[in-house]
């Protein structure tokens, strides 16, 4: 089976198969190989690499025995606690902030720091605009888990069903948010619940909404630790997705793009060829935004403030005990992202005023922050001030090496390496093969092949996923398609077919009017009832004019 699980032994060999060819890519690939051989993978995984005295080559072959085991969500260490280890970490955050929210921002940090704290609150001030009508938001649900409804089972036809909840931040004005959405209201409300029964009196609705607290889950992140979310409650995901997206589009009027990686990417590159620009990480940058960081920033915009302090969720639980976050938002809550963008560019940008250079490449995706070198001392110390750690081993302002969303550049090259992040399936190897090829690297490819039985695969062109295996391929045709006189053919390729919830539930009336409600002026159809997991595997044909020939 395609999505099966490689045996044990089939999956040791494959490994050190991979970790001998990579390892004789250099010196340093060979001391990386060393480590795996002893049995020491936490030294392999922790191990750094002195990008500035290593050729490409031997880079890329460290980095990829690295990265063989280094996101193994499955892989297990002897004394190693993942979510331990992370909830530790959100500890320590949760510290740091309590200490940020309880002096000035920017304290003891000097006249430079406060004058770029001061040009960031215009700076977001423009960017966010007047305070808008709740009306101007386009609400909707995400794909994950609230508290009322279980990530298994998450899709709009439950969580349309599901018991309505908020924080008790949210609790004051959830009538308010409410009203934006009165169909929802109304299959909700204890009276005249169905609009085709007649509009009901306002004053007669009552909605029962449960007032809750988040809650804090771990999920994987490396082979060494986990990461913190918290899943929202029910009405907050909901409504804060809507103000995300708003301020999405608020930050795409400003130049940046969050939408779209590609611009980080390509300007990490010009870094590392150039040395002109740096690349700056965060630790737990999510985690790390407190609440007295945000009020202060935004004392401009307080309508602003005020809107998304009632949206965030300000207490979480977890195993029994309950925590009051000192952190503004975490990873869970649907605007986080936008806001630690905006955040971080106006941090940035100012800057770069302050010390009279240019902003036309300054680049913000998340925490993944991209400056003129000449600004990183001063940018350091702004964030060191709003209590913010640089990831001091994923941030680069000398050398010839870079990294930005997803891409790691040395010498103007790409060396990012192939993770396996998980225990192997034979799909995992389909993925890794064609990986393999994308970057030239045949003979990996072929290691990945050997490992996979012949009945199972398939060969086809690029483009088209990876459900099947790069390589020569031979189109097959049919009397429909020639009498149609088409130039293509067919080929084979595995897919997973997606899990669909067929229940009925009282909230399906729903769909047709939510479904037009988030796609307004989008087009294709809105997906009601797929959830999480897969109902198995399939073999289909797709139909192609590719006919170039690979070789394998």
């Amino acid at each position: 089976m395609w999505n099966s699980r490689v045996p044990k032994p089939e999956r040791i060999r494959l490994l050190s198969e991979l970790v001998s060819h990579f390892g004789s890519f250099g010196p340093l690939s060979a001391q990386f190989a060393g480590l795996y051989s002893s049995g020491n993978l936490a030294a392999l995984i922790a191990a750094p690499v002195p990008y500035g005295d290593v050729s490409v080559r031997d880079a890329i072959g460290a980095r990829q025995v690295q990265a063989l085991f280094s996101k193994d969500e499955d892989l297990v260490l002897p004394g190693v606690d993942k979510e331990g280890v992370a909830f530790s970490k959100f500890l320590e955050t949760e510290a740091k902030c309590c200490a940020v929210n309880s002096r000035p921002i920017g304290d003891g940090g000097g006249s430079h720091v406060y004058s770029v704290l001061h040009g960031a609150e215009r700076k977001i001030h423009s960017i966010l605009g007047p305070a808008v009508a709740l009306a101007a938001f386009s609400f909707a649900f995400g794909p994950g888990a609230t508290t009322s409804v279980k990530a298994a089972e998450a899709c709009f036809k439950t969580k349309l069903s599901a018991r309505l909840a908020c924080s008790t931040n949210l609790e004051p004005y959830v009538a308010d948010f409410l009203s934006e959405v009165p169909h929802l209201t109304a299959h909700h409300s204890t009276s005249g619940s169905h609009p085709e029964a007649g509009p009901p009196q306002k004053d007669t609705w009552t909605v029962p909404v449960d007032v809750t607290n988040g809650r804090l889950q771990f999920v994987p992140k490396t082979a060494l630790t986990h990461r913190s979310i918290v899943v929202e409650p029910h009405l907050n995901g909901f409504f804060q997705k809507g103000v995300g997206s708003y301020l999405k589009r608020r930050l795409l009027r400003a130049g940046v793009n969050l939408f779209d990686q590609s611009r980080n990417q390509r300007l990490a590159r010009d870094g590392s060829i150039g040395g002109h620009l740096a690349t700056v990480d965060l630790s737990s940058a999510s985690d790390s935004i407190s609440s007295g960081l945000v009020l202060d920033l935004l004392w401009k915009s307080d309508a602003w403030f005020e809107l998304l302090d009632a949206l965030r969720t300000p207490v979480v639980d977890y195993r029994g005990s309950s925590y009051r976050l000192e952190k503004f938002s975490s990873m869970g809550n649907a605007f986080t992202f936008e806001l630690e963008s905006m955040i971080f560019y106006a941090l940035a940008v100012c800057a770069c005023e302050h010390l009279g250079l240019t902003t036309e490449n300054v680049s913000v995706y998340g925490d993944d922050i991209i400056i003129p070198v000449q600004a990183v001392g001063l940018l350091y110390d702004v964030l060191e001030a709003c209590g913010f750690t640089v990831n001091a081993a994923k941030s680069f302002y000398s050398g010839p090496f870079r990294e930005s969303c997803g891409t790691d550049w040395l010498d103007g090259i790409d060396i990012r390496p192939h993770f396996f992040r998980r225990t192997l399936r034979y799909s995992d190897l389909f993925t890794a093969h064609n990986a393999f090829v994308r970057s030239h690297e045949f003979e990996a490819a072929k290691i990945c092949c050997d490992a996979i039985p012949p009945h199972l695969r398939l060969w086809g062109p690029d483009g088209y996923g990876d459900g099947h295996l790069i390589g020569t391929y031979s189109l097959r045709t049919n009397r429909e398609i020639r009498r149609r006189g088409w130039g293509g053919g067919l080929f084979d390729t595995y897919q997973l077919r997606p899990r669909k919830l067929k229940t009925l539930y009282p909230g399906d009336w729903l769909l047709p009017t939510y479904s037009v409600y988030v796609r307004s002026g989008l087009d294709g159809p809105t997906d009601t009832e797929t959830v999480r997991g897969t109902a198995g595997v399939e073999r289909v044909s797709i139909y192609t004019l590719a006919s170039t020939v690979f070789c394998r």
